[in-house]
């Protein structure tokens, strides 16, 4: 699909009328519980944290407006107010990052898009792993510089608190979803509509969800291996909960990734693929949704019975906090202004929205 191919797909949409169903009953036994100090947090240490450094005041207003914090307060609920802290600046971090690549300098620029996600590697390497020398930042600009920079203090208190096989995965994690990093669409660039497999594929990755898992064992002190991660029903689990992530955050983002010139979305694919409306597509991804809630279940069935007999305590954690991932995700798009400014949130939770 070519570039006028991008344009008069994107027109084709304007005027079209969506409804997202309530993500809300994919789990409707979850309980939405958020920590008590979040408005503190965000107060007096993410709001000051961003303005410090994200130096564009409208880029600062809008990761403020967008309540990033909100997501951190449901996965640490039962954490310390320090650990709440530092898991919302990871996860702002992991916005204002991956927005350079999305819809910021690097979004057409492919060479300077491959130097910099060569830094980052290096970066975090040195910052995770302890691997080689610091990398020379300087050759960047401000913004790109302080994309990288702002993680350091998340970094000193995740090394001070995790063990050196929690670093490993998690290094592991990162560094797979920083060199996923290309250009916009570039999933199309060889013409062609990409099947929602390859989509899954190289979205996997791209989608950050990895990452954001590895903070569980950071926030709740629990010691997980890579022998651990490998376990079949444990990747399960970790896959499960990455395609819950990727579809719910697919239907809320569509429109926002529309108006930035991104068709690297499920919707979009569902609609190509299958030459159907948005508001179809909608419904169809709210079904592949529920279908992978269910075998969230089945997983968590089965890691229940064969690793929660009274001897092992992460895992139920962990099994808790997966799912806090998914409904924190979706709990934080209802709360702030990124996706759903103009929309219309029905007492039911449904949402409805003009393209």
């Amino acid at each position: 699909m070519g570039e006028q191919s991008h344009l008069q797909f994107r027109t084709s949409l304007k005027g079209q009328q969506v409804t997202i169903p309530s993500l809300y009953s994919l789990f409707p036994e979850w309980n939405n519980k958020l920590h008590k100090d979040y408005q503190r947090a965000r107060d007096e240490v993410l709001n000051p944290w961003l303005k410090r450094w994200v130096k564009d005041a409208a880029k600062c207003r809008k990761l403020q407006m967008a309540e990033l914090g909100v997501f951190a307060a449901v996965i640490c609920a039962d954490a310390s107010f320090e650990k709440l802290c530092t898991a919302a600046k990871y996860w702002a971090w992991i916005f204002i990052w991956d927005d350079i690549f999305d819809c910021g300098s690097l979004s057409n620029d492919a060479d300077g898009l491959r130097k910099y996600r060569q830094k980052s590697l290096e970066y975090f390497k040195y910052t995770l792993g302890g691997q080689g020398l610091r990398p020379d930042l300087t050759g960047f600009d401000k913004e790109l510089e302080n994309a990288l920079l702002c993680w350091d203090e998340v970094g000193v208190h995740i090394r001070q608190t995790c063990s050196s096989s929690v670093l490993e995965v998690m290094l592991d994690r990162m560094l797979s979803y920083v060199a996923s990093m290309d250009t916009v669409n570039s999933i199309w660039k060889e013409g062609n509509v990409p099947s929602v497999e390859e989509y899954w594929t190289r979205r996997e990755l791209t989608a950050a969800v990895y990452p954001i898992i590895m903070i569980i064992p950071f926030i709740y002190d629990l010691n997980i291996s890579k022998e651990d991660v490998d376990e079949d029903n444990m990747k399960s689990l970790w896959k499960h909960t990455s395609y819950l992530a990727h579809i719910t955050n697919d239907m809320f983002s569509m429109r926002k990734e529309v108006d930035d010139e991104q068709i690297e979305n499920l919707v979009p694919i569902l609609m190509l693929q299958q030459g159907i409306s948005c508001n179809d597509a909608m419904q169809l991804s709210y079904t592949l949704a529920q279908a992978e809630a269910d075998r969230f279940r089945t997983t968590e069935g089965l890691l229940r019975n064969d690793k929660c007999d009274g001897t092992n305590s992460a895992v139920p954690v962990f099994i808790s906090s997966c799912k806090d991932v998914v409904m924190g995700l979706v709990h934080w798009s209802y709360s702030g202004e990124r996706y759903l400014k103009g929309a219309r949130i029905n007492a039911d939770n449904s949402i409805v929205f003009e393209l």
